[in-house]
């Protein structure tokens, strides 16, 4: 007789594992390659565990238009400052670019790829001490934090929003990192 399944009450698309696994293998040019875009704070993640009820508490409690959470008549207020006091992103009045077309067109050339490859490309490559340049570790960090841990979806595919800040790869660290993950 088939073993029954309970079904879960929530669906998350957090994944601890990969984006773990991806900072367990770092070697240190590549942590400086992090660094010096801007991203360094993410190196200090620890793995930690987040049980679905609590996650499904905190996410029943969110004001969906202030953002804020809502327990007990008390409010926790999510601004760009508390994103950055808890991740140490870079927060400025610069946005992310909105037309992500030729931020996607250079990562496929960078990547001689017809199409977006799944996040576990790029995680591979990191795991798998791809010989980079620091701009294509970075790049494949970026999209496994992106993916994994700071804006998650529900696709194997790195979302395209955001593509816009590979078209001038140099200036990412002036971006306003902290306002992105907040939206």
């Amino acid at each position: 007789m088939p073993m029954k399944r309970s079904p879960k009450d929530v669906f998350t698309r957090f994944s601890v594992t990969t984006f773990s696994s991806v900072l367990d293998a770092l070697t240190p040019d590549a942590k400086k390659a992090i660094d010096k875009y801007g991203l360094g704070s993410l190196l200090m993640f620890e793995k930690c565990y987040v049980p679905n009820k609590f996650a499904k508490w905190v996410a029943h409690r969110v004001n969906y238009r202030s953002g804020d959470i809502f327990s007990d008549g008390k409010v926790i207020s999510l601004s760009k400052q508390s994103v950055h006091q808890v991740l140490h992103l870079p927060i400025s009045e610069k946005p992310f670019p909105t037309d992500f077309s030729v931020g996607k067109s250079s990562l496929l050339a960078k990547f001689h790829k017809h199409y977006v490859p799944s996040v576990s490309f790029f995680a591979n490559k990191l795991i798998l001490h791809e010989e980079m340049s620091d701009e294509d570790t970075f790049i494949c960090f970026v999209l496994v934090a992106m993916s994994c841990f700071l804006c998650p979806n529900s696709s194997l595919v790195p979302c395209y929003k955001y593509f816009g800040i590979f078209e001038d790869i140099n200036n990412v660290k002036e971006l306003d990192w902290c306002g992105y993950i907040l939206d």
